[in-house]
This record gives structure tokens, C-alpha cells and sequence, in this order.
């Protein structure tokens, strides 16, 4: 198995325990926004100090450095609304539904705008993951969730904007620009989406707003995921640099949803069956093939 496989390997398991913390701010209440900003805070951190001490080449043109501004302003917004979304539905509702989605749109994306071609044993890999997620709603969900179609509306707006961005930072990568470059300037889209959306919402500067719901709690939990979707995203880029295909690397990082599901159902005692156990099993098998 290539390198980049192990990559998206790496990043698929950073990502399934950093997104456990739009649960942890769910259920805690923070407010969206400033969960947000203070993760694009901590990337900035910590995509600056990697920058400084690692140098390493990169392609700076003023297209690429817009296009990953603009992948971070999106996935700003996705954030935001994870949190939202997580708060009408439950983990094992949410997750699924978002790693059908993504990574499908993602696939589309790669097989019409980057021309990729997957072999009969990747196909079966994707198909694989883009199942799995099905096995984990059944029709007793439906009658346990509060505002089950204001979530399920959110999950399709998250899944498309997590495509885009992907998209959008698969193309810088390929066009040249490092890693840690790439992190750096998403990180500042991250932040500067995070106080747009908030100056939109309240038509006012949103700093006062910001100190009232600054907890020391929301700033834990906030650097906590922060700094592991850092190394996850480091991961994830690394494998599209290195010969992975966007389908196959969002596919292989979709198959992170186990991860959040498992801690929500020790933590908050969330619905567990064998269906979705066998779900996890069967994410092991795709990533068999995918490798």
C-alpha cells in the first residue's frame, strides 16, 4: 500500500475524533460561530508555526491563494452548521447521511473536473463506503429525533459544502502550493467566514457578542478539535500531493463517522444496534479495498 493511502488513513482517524467535538458543542450549547472562530484561531497557530520551522517550497500565485481562502470560508460554514445540525439530530443520524453525501459528490467531482479513473477493486471500495452509511438509520431514528427534516435539510447543505471545499483544496495541491501553506491561508478563510457570518447575522460587529459567549469550556473544546483537524487536513493534503485521487481519499476519510457514532454511544448513551455494528466491520473491508 502507497504512502498516501496510509495518509488518508491517518487523517480519516484525526478527523472521526476532532468532529466528536461538534457534539461536545452541541450538547455544552456553545454558540456555533465563536466555536468556529476559535478554531480558525488555533489553526492559524498552528499552520503559522509549521510554516516558520519547516519552510517548506510552495507555489503562491494571487488565484491559489483566493481559491484556498475561499475553500476555508466554506468549510467555516460548514462547521457552523455541523453544530446546528447536530443539535435537531442525533450523532448516529447526522454522520451517516453526511459520509453518503460527501464523499459521493466528491467522486462526481473528481470523475468530471479532475478526470479520474478508479480500478474494478476501488469501485468496490467506494461503493462500499458510499453503503456503509445506510446501514446505520433505521426507521426507528425517525420517531427519536426532535426536527428531523430541519436536520436532514442541514446535512445536505454541510455535504455540499464539504465536497466544494475539498475540490477547491485538491486543486491548489495540485497546482503546487505546500501543505502548510494550504492550512495557513484556509485557516484565515476559516476565520474571516467565522466573523462574516456573525456580522451578517447580528448587522453589527460581532467582537462584544464574541467576549459574552467565550467560556473557558467552548475555548478547550474549540483547540481541542482545532488542533486535530490540523493534522487530519495536513493528511488528507499530503495524500492528494502523493497520487491520491479526490474520490478515493474522501471515500477512505468518510469512513470516520465510526468514530464520533462510538463516542456518542459510551458519553451520551446514544442508540447502538448490531446493524451499525456490523457498519464498522464492513468499513474495515472498504478500506481493504481501497488500499
Amino acid at each position: 500500500m502507497q504512502l498516501w493511502f496510509w495518509a488518508a488513513v491517518a487523517g480519516m482517524i484525526l478527523a472521526g475524533v476532532s468532529n466528536f467535538g461538534f457534539k461536545i458543542a452541541a450538547k455544552r450549547g456553545f454558540d456555533a460561530d465563536t466555536f468556529t472562530l476559535y478554531g480558525g484561531l488555533t489553526s492559524i497557530g498552528v499552520a503559522g508555526v509549521g510554516l516558520v520551522l519547516l519552510q517548506p517550497p510552495s507555489m503562491h500565485t494571487g488565484l491559489l491563494i483566493t481559491v484556498t481562502l475561499a475553500a476555508g470560508g466554506i468549510a467555516a460554514q460548514g462547521g457552523t452548521l455541523k453544530v446546528l445540525a447536530l443539535r435537531y439530530i442525533d450523532t448516529t443520524i447526522f454522520f451517516p447521511l453526511f459520509k453518503l453525501l460527501s464523499p459521493l459528490l466528491a467522486v462526481l467531482v473528481g470523475l468530471i473536473v479532475f478526470a479520474e479513473r478508479f480500478t474494478g477493486s476501488e469501485w468496490i471500495g467506494i461503493a462500499l463506503g458510499l453503503c456503509i452509511p445506510l446501514l446505520l438509520i433505521t426507521k426507528t431514528e425517525q420517531g427519536r429525533q426532535t426536527h428531523l427534516w430541519h436536520g436532514l435539510l442541514l446535512v445536505v447543505v454541510i455535504s455540499a459544502t464539504s465536497a466544494v471545499a475539498a475540490a477547491l483544496n485538491k486543486y491548489v495541491i495540485d497546482a503546487g502550493m505546500s501543505e502548510w501553506a494550504t492550512l495557513w491561508y484556509a485557516s484565515w478563510g476559516i476565520l474571516v467566514g467565522a466573523l462574516l457570518m456573525m456580522t451578517l447575522k447580528l448587522r453589527q460587529l460581532p467582537f462584544a457578542t464574541i467576549w459574552q459567549q467565550t467560556s473557558l469550556a467552548l475555548v478547550q473544546a474549540a483547540v481541542f478539535r482545532s488542533v486535530l483537524i490540523c493534522l487530519s487536513l495536513l493528511c488528507i493534503l499530503y495524500a492528494y500531493g502523493h497520487g491520491g485521487d479526490l474520490g478515493i481519499v474522501q471515500t477512505i476519510h468518510s469512513l470516520y463517522i465510526v468514530i464520533p457514532i462510538v463516542l456518542s454511544v459510551i458519553l451520551y448513551n446514544e442508540h447502538i444496534n448490531t446493524q451499525k455494528l456490523i457498519a464498522v466491520v464492513l468499513s474495515i473491508a472498504a478500506l481493504a479495498f481501497l488500499g
